[in-house]
């Protein structure tokens, strides 16, 4: 369980750092809904 968690949270942090200072509108977009999605069902 421990490496799963460390997994993900290394995946978001990349995700974030991407998303932050690229140009690919789409993938911003994509983390964004997923933020916001995992975000209102408490995931």
């Amino acid at each position: 369980m421990i490496e799963k968690s460390t997994k993900n949270s290394i995946f978001w942090h990349n995700a974030t750092k991407y998303a932050s200072i690229s140009s690919d509108e789409s993938f911003v977009e994509e983390v964004a809904y997923m933020m916001v999605t995992l975000h209102r069902t408490g995931a």
